[in-house]
């Protein structure tokens, strides 16, 4: 037994042994498994946090890859843009106040504001004194005797504005002298309750009929110059003050001649009915977001002038407010985890009769002013700013941003600084998108004047209207854009400017969407502002301003249409 037994302590002992070996190594394969497990666990912790990590960045990343100027396109802008020539189309080709046109585009811009947007509507109406001729208007004269008979629209037409006239009796002529700019030409002859002759140039229309209102004249007829081919024929669509007591007829250059050496021997009867043309409307549309009393308002106006459509002038300013309306109200509505609303409210307005004088602005700025104005949103002082966008895609474009400089000395103050950060503002887009730029001038002629003139900062960018494009701009235009890109010089920047021609064929669309895009650009950059007021007027603003001059259009002298 002692032999077997000594074999079994033998293997016994051998048998602990590799039990304890077998016990650490297990321990230690437990142990790393547990340090395996510990370390992936670790690890897989940190993957997971840089993937979360990541995300994050990526949402940031997405969240301000979302701009409003992405949204801008040029099939969206040309699809409303036709809509408008259809209206045209079927109201004898114009979008003019007062016409079907001009209803349809109103209509038009509502009912895509109320299907597309929740956008606060409103439509506000207002009346344009004197601007319906009703029948046939006569003009005679009797020159030594001689009595003739005129033809309206050949020989002479009806000043807007100007009141009616019914002369059952012949009426003395008497020719202003130095056409009739100062008190001393008027106080030189003797005009009352004669018919005043005068002629073109040196002053505005309305300045000469004040003073002939001023010196109690019966009528007033105001004659072409004569210097240039396209200066012969009766001009339609003259304006006169809006609050015109006589009557008052532009004649073309061959009868104010023929009148001037017939006097004192010439004598003219004027018959003219003219009526109101009442419900005129604006159309504004506000975010249901935003400040109200922190407002920016983005205009353009929706009317067009009688002799055509008016695409370029303003169906392009009037669709390109409408796509920055809808697209701004779909982010807000649609993606607002992604695209906050801004803490301003925004206002986008549609002008009436800017044709004939920024009737709509002005009667909005107006009512804003007023001292019963007490709605918060509705008075002036509400407003930090207005951008206004008026021909936007002309054939013979320039990119012309509204330039702080040219403001009229008139101007307040207050007004300049944000101005100026506008027009900068505008000037860094087009210089970091490569694009040529031009200075435009802030001196009249458009809707931001009313706002201007009451102490608002303003800016914009326009194509041009009917000036000259020098061939220093065609070549400064050219560097940038390439050979054939930098337009005609020495022509019109629109050639169809206030003309039958101004169709949807009359469109530059590289022009018109890049336009656009920095009026978007412009939009969300303030809109993203924390504090846009103190960047606009750094030192505050007044905010009770005394209401314009009803009695005349603007005092900007150099808006070419008065002269």
């Amino acid at each position: 037994m002692c032999e077997i037994n000594r074999i079994f302590y033998t293997e016994r002992s051998h048998c602990a042994m590799a039990d304890r070996w077998s016990y650490i190594l297990s321990g230690v394969l437990v142990l790393f498994a547990l340090t395996t497990i510990i370390l992936t666990a670790v690890i897989l912790g940190i993957v997971v946090n840089r993937l979360d990590s990541k995300d994050t960045t990526s949402s940031v990343e997405k969240n301000s890859s979302i701009s409003l100027v992405d949204q801008v396109k040029i099939d969206d802008l040309l699809k409303h843009l036709q809509e408008l020539q259809y209206i045209a189309d079927k109201s004898n080709g114009t979008r003019a106040i007062a016409t079907a046109g001009f209803n349809g585009t109103l209509d038009y811009i509502t009912s895509q504001l109320e299907q597309n947007t929740n956008l606060i509507i409103q439509r506000k109406y207002f009346t344009v004194r004197n601007y319906i001729v009703r029948g046939n208007p006569q003009l005679q004269s009797q020159i030594n005797g001689n009595i003739v008979d005129y033809t309206y629209g050949t020989n002479f037409t009806h000043i807007l504005f100007s009141s009616r006239a019914d002369f059952n009796s012949f009426v003395r002529i008497v020719p202003i002298p130095n056409d009739g700019c100062l008190d001393t030409d008027w106080t030189s002859v003797s005009a009352e309750n004669a018919v005043a002759l005068v002629k073109r140039g040196d002053c505005t229309y309305p300045a000469k009929s004040a003073l002939a209102e001023k010196y109690h004249v019966k009528g007033l007829l105001i004659y072409n110059d004569g210097t240039a081919s396209d200066r012969l024929q009766p001009l339609q669509n003259v304006r006169n003050n809006l609050n015109t007591t006589i009557p008052a007829f532009f004649i073309s250059y061959a009868l104010g001649i023929q009148l001037l050496n017939g006097a004192p021997n010439s004598n003219v009867k004027m018959n003219i009915d003219v009526s109101n043309a009442d419900g005129i409307g604006n159309i504004c549309a506000d975010t249901p977001t935003g400040e109200k009393t922190k407002t920016i308002v983005v205009g353009s106006h929706s009317d067009g002038v009688p002799a055509g459509s008016g695409i370029n002038d303003n169906g392009s300013g009037t669709i390109g407010n409408l796509i920055l309306a809808l697209n701004l109200a779909r982010l807000f509505q649609t993606s607002s985890s992604t695209y906050p609303t801004y803490p301003y409210r925004v206002r986008f307005c549609w002008w009436g009769a800017e044709e004939l004088g920024l009737l709509g602005a002005r009667h909005h700025v107006d009512q804003a002013l007023l001292s019963n104005a007490t709605i918060v949103g509705e008075r002036f002082q509400d407003y930090l700013l207005n951008l206004n966008y008026d021909m936007l895609a002309g054939p013979n474009y320039r990119f012309g941003i509204h330039d702080r400089a040219t403001v009229p000395s008139t101007t307040p103050t207050q007004a300049l600084n944000g101005t100026e950060k506008i027009t900068n503002l505008f000037r860094q887009w087009y210089n970091e998108q490569k694009l040529p730029w031009s200075n435009s001038s802030l001196g009249g002629g458009s809707d931001y004047v009313p706002f201007l003139a009451s102490g608002l900062a303003v800016g914009g960018v326009n194509t041009g209207a009917g000036g000259i494009k020098p061939a220093s701009e065609r070549d400064q235009y050219t560097a940038v854009l390439g050979t054939g890109n930098g337009g005609i010089a020495n022509a019109a920047y629109d050639p169809c400017y206030h003309q039958q021609c101004d169709r949807i064929t009359n469109i530059n669309p590289f022009a018109y969407e890049k336009v656009v895009k920095s009026a978007a650009y412009a939009l969300e950059y303030m809109g993203r502002l924390n504090d846009l007021e103190k960047w606009l007027y750094p030192n505050g603003r007044q905010t009770h301003i005394p209401l314009l001059n009803r009695d005349q259009l603007y005092d900007f002298h150099n808006d070419p249409d008065l002269i």
